[in-house]
């Protein structure tokens, strides 16, 4: 019985990445996702092939060589202007319990992230969260704002760090 349910699952995991494949759509956590330090690369959902990813065959739809081709200018990532001191985010609740953070501002910029409060009523979400929030802290300091990427096993704790992160962010912009 086991076998049979696990053959039945494996072909329909097949099946969808199959379809999501053809169809140009990303694995669950999608591209923008970072793989927690231990688990195993397998596990870690690859981006799927862009357009803008060089080949080594040639494009139809490519401009002949030569010709000048328009790049996007990067823009800085960050978040100008904010007011030096201490700010609280908001309380963002998720299904396990709710991420709530401080920001530190110092020249502008975040110098520090405190985690006021994260789920921790299970052994498990404390398990994910000492992995996680380390990284999202360490994100945030580079990135300089809440555009970060979503951490692969912490996606309600990513999702809530980003909202109270949002949020003092909003509050040291003033």
């Amino acid at each position: 019985m086991r076998r049979a349910i696990v053959a039945l699952l494996g072909t329909a995991t097949g099946t969808v990445l199959l379809v999501g494949a053809k169809g140009g759509f990303s694995p669950p956590g999608g591209p923008g996702t970072v793989p927690l330090a231990d688990e195993p690369a397998s596990a870690t959902p690859s981006p799927a092939p862009s357009a803008a990813a060089p080949s080594a065959l040639p494009s139809a739809a490519a401009p002949p060589k030569g010709s000048p081709t328009k790049r996007p200018t990067p823009t800085k990532a960050g978040t100008p202007g904010l007011r030096d001191g201490t700010w609280n985010g908001s309380r963002a609740a998720n299904e396990y319990g709710a991420v709530e953070l401080a920001i530190v501002v110092a020249g502008g910029k975040i110098t520090d992230v405190k985690v006021l409060d994260s789920p921790d009523s299970h052994s498990r979400s404390r398990q994910i969260n000492s992995r996680a929030l380390p990284k999202l802290r360490a994100e945030t300091l580079a990135a300089q704002s809440a555009a970060i990427d979503t951490i692969t096993g912490a996606t309600t704790t990513s999702e809530s760090y980003r909202q109270s992160l949002q949020a003092a962010i909003d509050l040291a912009h003033g």
